[in-house]
């Protein structure tokens, strides 16, 4: 029965009402048996077509460290699905193939509605990101929009035909096209600038290590500004929304699940469930920088205040007031999250630098006691941590609990101090 409440499920039955009626009220063919057919194949199918479009994008993402790539690969396989559709339709007689050819017949309409689509979904996903409206809510309005505007000039509007031209390729500059552009940007030789490094470092990795050492040397980067997350935005969001609780706090890391509130059809823990709490990643971080002395290079920040307001879109803000006339220069991976910093620095004007990477070391596998992936120092602090007892404290007149360790390192022996 958690499937009824799915919002993934809600979107697509809605979706295939829209579709039925965004088609049935202007042409009148309420009995339609296509159009009935589709509406309900649409309701129906839309949240696998969801989970295989969004698994496509990463995994080419993934795979060749492109952004055009991958959305173009998103772009690929809604087309295939709107042909369906709408091939269909021309079949039922719902769609007059006559009116096509302002659009470019069936090709071409099925073309400019895959690019609206992609568009669409990107601004209203940057408006979620930004705090302005929910992100499943918005979607659901972009998507509806569309639906609505490619079935009216389907249907042979004329002037919705114009507005869905212009639309289709403005949304689509937006959605896909501009993420050509940054990677053609991205791998254009560079000299010179500051550097950014964002993530949530759950922990600081060999990998990060290598690959900061890399991006410094290859853009002769004057500096680079690292910002852990504090608690990631869509954890917080959906902490405030009782979607996901935390389950347990022990050893410095907090073990979340979903709630009985939760939607059983979206992954909310792509990168697993238990996270290092920020304090203890800031503190590791600042240890393994030193560790690969790289202190006078790398600058640690931790703008709690500013992160909570407007994510990292704050961060680079306040980097970019600091340095107004220098280049700024992203660092990111091909993971889930180097994909969303990736669309974070396309709105910002960050230069991106994608790694490749090709390693098997794991943020996972070291919370799971894996030794040998991160500096000897943090080892030894995520091994050691376990046996470091929490220390209950008031803070601005609340509970709070707080661990903070100080790992004091010499030849002959280590050491934990609890402060508070």
């Amino acid at each position: 029965m958690k499937f009824v409440h799915s919002i993934f499920l809600k979107i697509a039955l809605s979706m295939g009402i829209v579709m039925y009626m965004a088609y049935a009220i202007p042409t009148r063919q309420y009995t339609n048996l296509y159009l009935i057919g589709i509406s309900v194949f649409t309701a129906l199918f839309l949240p696998i077509f969801t989970i295989v479009s969004t698994y496509l994008e990463q995994q080419t993402f993934r795979l060749t460290a492109s952004m055009f790539a991958s959305k173009f690969a998103k772009f690929v396989w809604q087309s295939l699905y709107n042909l369906f559709a709408l091939g269909l339709l021309v079949k039922g007689h719902v769609i007059d193939t006559n009116n096509l050819r302002m659009v470019g017949g069936l090709v071409g309409a099925v073309c400019l509605t895959s690019l609206a689509s992609q568009g669409l979904q990107y601004l209203a996903i940057m408006l979620s990101n930004h705090g302005k409206g929910n992100r499943f809510a918005n979607i659901f309005f972009a998507l509806s929009f569309n639906v609505i505007i490619s079935a009216l000039a389907a249907i042979g509007y004329k002037k919705i035909q114009v507005i869905f031209i212009i639309l289709g390729l403005a949304l689509g500059i937006i959605g896909i096209f501009i993420s050509l552009v940054t990677d053609i940007w991205g791998i254009v030789p560079s000299k010179g600038g500051v550097g950014l490094f964002l993530g949530t470092f759950n922990p600081v990795h060999k990998s990060h290590i290598a690959i900061l050492k890399k991006f410094i040397d290859e853009r002769h980067l004057d500096k680079v500004y690292i910002h852990p997350t504090v608690i990631p935005k869509m954890h917080q969001y959906l902490l405030d929304k009782e979607m996901i609780e935390i389950v347990k706090e022990d050893a410095g890391k907090r073990y979340y699940e979903k709630s009985a509130l939760a939607d059983p059809l979206v992954n909310f823990f792509p990168t697993g469930k238990v996270f290092y709490e920020a304090e203890n990643r800031l503190f590791m971080l600042k240890t393994a920088i030193k560790e690969a002395g790289l202190e006078n290079k790398v600058e640690i920040l931790s703008d709690t205040k500013r992160y909570q307001d407007d994510g990292f879109y704050a961060i680079i803000k306040a980097i970019r007031k600091k340095h107004p006339h220098t280049q700024l220069h992203g660092l990111l991976g091909t993971d889930e999250g180097g994909m969303l910093l990736h669309d974070i620095y396309d709105e910002t004007r960050v230069k991106p630098y994608v790694v490749l990477r090709r390693d098997n070391i794991s943020g996972t596998a070291i919370r799971r006691g894996e030794k040998g992936m991160t500096m000897p120092k943090v080892t030894t602090f995520c091994l050691m941590s376990k046996k470091v007892k929490v220390v209950c404290c008031l803070v601005k007149q609340h509970m709070s609990l707080i661990i903070v360790w100080r790992l004091l390192m010499s030849e002959s022996n280590t050491k934990f101090l609890i402060t508070t």
